[in-house]
């Protein structure tokens, strides 16, 4: 009994490494398609979109043609959600390094507010696309979304962040990671967390309506 699990579990997880590592190839290749700047972010949405099909128990019959479907259906969308985002990180990055630079208590005090400011965002991009996939509403609504599941799931925040800082961390080090799972497994842990959070919240949301 125990072997056939041991067996069970072996194959489970080799077809689970199997399949992350064919997303990841079509993340990288989906988002060169569109000359990076134009296809990370789509190619993104595409790999959370089967990922939570995968979570959610839904049938994907082809991953390359249901990768294809959303890159093409998001690509609008999901770049200008993607140049918003660049472009708040931009400013907060360089606000924060201009008044640091400042000396005495009204620009120190302007510092901790920006820094405050730079971990909402961080929080809003860790969630920002289970959220896009999830939802489906409007630009600005998505990034609202995404800033209210963080705050109310603090401990699952916590946790994405760690583990999306801990495989940037180990790519680095070892390249060979991200170029074969690392994208997509990151993506994996984060859409898991997500997810849940978010069922957490549509449950709490049902029994206060009721």
């Amino acid at each position: 009994m125990n072997s056939v699990k041991l067996t069970e579990i072996t194959r489970t997880f080799c077809i689970t490494a199997l399949k992350l590592t064919y997303l990841n190839i079509l993340w990288f290749l989906f988002t060169l398609l569109g000359f990076v700047l134009f296809g990370l972010g789509p190619a993104t949405a595409a790999i959370c979109k089967i990922q939570h099909n995968w979570l959610r128990n839904e049938n994907v019959s082809s991953v390359f043609s249901s990768f294809w479907k959303e890159y093409k259906t998001s690509f609008l969308k999901v770049n200008m959600l993607t140049i918003v985002l660049i472009g708040l990180g931009a400013i907060i990055y360089f606000d924060l390094q201009f008044f640091m630079q400042k000396e005495g208590l009204l620009f120190r005090t302007i510092s901790i507010l920006i820094f405050i400011l730079s971990i909402w965002y961080m929080m809003v991009v860790l969630y920002v696309f289970p959220i896009y996939i999830h939802y489906q509403v409007r630009l600005f609504t998505t990034i609202r979304y995404a800033f209210i599941v963080a705050m109310l799931n603090p401990f699952k925040t916590i946790g994405m962040a760690v583990a999306a800082g801990g495989m940037l961390y180990l790519s680095l080090y070892f390249p060979q990671i991200m170029f074969s799972i690392g994208v997509s497994l990151t993506f994996f842990i984060i859409m898991i967390m997500a997810t849940h959070a978010i069922d957490q919240i549509t449950i709490i949301k049902e029994r206060y309506s009721n």
